[in-house]
């Protein structure tokens, strides 16, 4: 009975010292993860498991990635059918039901969203491309969504340690107060690129140009993941002629190759602009990359 009892007290003492130590958050996009560990601060121990330089719609379900997710009290995913091609298989492989769909560790970051753009309507095939029915996923593009996301982690990080609540809530809203005024000038430094429309490689980009109020031409991969036909480039080499197009935008992990081709007929500079926080060299925050994207948007112009 005294053996009994010391090994249950020793399993409350080792429950008690894990409650004790930093919340284990896992984030599906590094986008997440530093917007994570802003409101978290020490309280919470962040991972991303896609890394900044890949493409989120495509990650192999390793089981090093799965065996982070059989950890994590808090799962912060994009949503919107980002991570459909990889997420469930590691869920399934982690067998953690703290995270699982509908308990307190499931976290929709879409959930935040006020506006979501590009929902298709009537049916969708595979026939349209990587078409994502729920809509647009791209939405951390727009740093206003960043912010909405931000008091929804704060709100579930309070929920799961009512004790820091306040902490959480503070380190939200000293989010908001710095990023407030930089949206404000990143939206200033966008009226020059107001005057002329873009080209972008593939549909990524819809919630900045909403954002900024910048017109977006068309797109060369105009059927999201399929190779564009040779007629529809040829149809948007004309368009961009005679709109005055100066610039290509394309994410490092788009087909670089086309787009070279494709900004070289349009007789445009190609912008390869960092499409998530360490996408690229110096985007190592989410002010840093957009940052970096409007001075390179603004350099392109003003060549």
């Amino acid at each position: 009975m005294r053996l009994l009892l010391t090994g249950c007290l020793l399993a409350t003492l080792l429950v008690a010292g894990a409650g004790a130590g930093p919340m284990k958050v896992v984030c599906t996009t590094s986008d997440l993860g530093w917007l994570a560990t802003e409101v978290g601060g020490d309280r919470v121990e962040v991972s991303v498991l896609c890394p900044g330089e890949r493409d989120p719609h495509f990650l192999p379900a390793k089981p090093s990635l799965a065996r982070k997710l059989g950890k994590a009290d808090l799962l912060c995913y994009n949503g919107l059918e980002l991570e459909v091609g990889w997420l469930p298989v590691l869920l399934e492989k982690a067998r953690n039901p703290q995270v699982r769909p509908g308990q307190p560790g499931d976290l929709d970051c879409a959930g935040a969203l006020e506006k979501v753009l590009e929902v298709p309507v009537g049916e969708v095939s595979r026939a349209q491309g990587d078409v994502h029915p729920e809509g647009n996923p791209h939405y951390l593009l727009d740093p206003r969504n960043g912010l909405l996301v931000a008091r929804l982690m704060a709100e579930r990080m309070a929920a799961m340690l009512p004790d820091e609540a306040d902490n959480f809530f503070l380190r939200a809203e000293q989010l908001e107060a710095d990023l407030e005024p930089r949206i404000k000038g990143w939206q200033e430094q966008a009226d020059a690129l107001r005057i002329r429309p873009l080209v972008v490689y593939t549909k990524q980009w819809e919630y900045l140009a909403d954002w900024l109020g910048l017109d977006i031409l068309g797109a060369v991969e105009h059927r999201p993941g399929i190779s564009p036909s040779p007629r529809h480039v040829d149809e948007l080499v004309g368009q961009a002629e005679q709109a005055g197009v100066r610039e290509l935008v394309a994410a490092p992990w788009n087909h670089l190759d086309v787009a070279e081709k494709a900004a070289a007929r349009m007789n445009v500079a190609l912008v390869i602009l960092p499409a998530a926080v360490d996408s690229r060299e110096g985007a190592e925050s989410y002010p840093a990359l957009f940052d970096i994207i409007l001075a390179d948007l603004r350099a392109a112009v003003e060549q």
